[in-house]
């Protein structure tokens, strides 16, 4: 499994509200995210998907590319 990085612009509020909502819920930013987008998916999409990663995954290699590596 493999997890991969992506850029999302968003205003600054809304990431101080996200990180204050993930911090409440003891939770990374990403994890609660996730979440969030899962919610958000049809059900039957859902059971299709694999598990998330668990935390401290290993990192990508620059060479695999990421939208910060630019």
């Amino acid at each position: 499994m493999r997890s991969e990085r992506r850029c999302v612009t968003e205003p600054v509020e809304w990431w101080r509200a996200f990180g204050k909502q993930a911090d409440a819920e003891g939770v990374s930013l990403s994890e609660w995210l996730g979440a969030c987008g899962l919610a958000n998916l049809p059900a039957a999409v859902v059971e299709t998907l694999p598990d998330r990663p668990p935390v401290g995954a290993p990192k990508k290699n620059k060479e695999e590319g990421c939208c910060h590596d630019d």
